[in-house]
């Protein structure tokens, strides 16, 4: 049996993107040593860093521990463990991605890293690295959607005829009202996606 999550040590890093927006590291360590360097884990939009380490017997960063990799996942402006804030892509790609790059190299003294970067922090990560931001990362995993991302007609209608109207009546949206409310709008919201997904 390998490692698991009870085994795990998790440092919070917080720290600033190049245009000061707050983001976070998650660093984790377990008793077996990391010798062949840091990897870092970067999630999707809507969710956090814990989406690599989900209530499961087994999880990617129990598999990286015990690989023997020094496991950091980043909270990215795109976190609901952050404040709502709005934003781009292109606004991971310049200024979120390379300092946390720069952070994790920083911290642990390596020249480089390798990168396992899901969903919308694919997208953003893959961006970065093609606009040569990021020459330290020597090796992407992608995973669900890279550079060219396909957009169902149901979601395309979404963003462009319902995103404008609820904009009109909120600065953003959040999957987290999915779990909780924070008012009317948000109501309205979680009960129109519950009656058409």
């Amino acid at each position: 049996m390998g490692t698991t999550r009870a085994e795990h040590t998790s440092v919070i890093l917080p720290f600033r993107a190049r245009d000061e927006s707050p983001l976070s590291l998650v660093h984790v360590t377990s008793p077996r040593p990391a010798a062949k360097g840091p990897v870092l884990l970067v999630h999707g939009a809507g969710v956090r860093a814990e989406l690599f380490r989900p209530p499961v017997s087994r999880t990617l960063v129990d598999v990286l521990l015990d690989d023997g990799w020094d496991v950091w996942m980043l909270n990215w402006r795109a976190s609901i463990d952050l404040p709502p804030v709005a934003w781009t892509l292109a606004d991971a790609a310049a200024h979120d991605h390379p300092a946390a790059v720069e952070r994790v190299l920083r911290e642990t003294g390596a020249e480089t890293l390798k990168a396992v970067v899901h969903c919308q922090g694919s997208t953003s990560f893959t961006m970065a690295a093609v606009a040569g931001l990021l020459p330290q990362v020597d090796v992407i995993v992608s995973n669900a959607v890279s550079l060219h991302p396909v957009v169902p007609a149901f979601s395309r209608f979404k963003i462009e005829r319902l995103a404008p109207i609820l904009g009109r009546f909120t600065p953003y949206i959040s999957p987290a009202w999915g779990n909780r409310s924070e008012g009317y709008v948000s109501r309205a919201v979680r009960g129109l996606v519950r009656a058409t997904h």
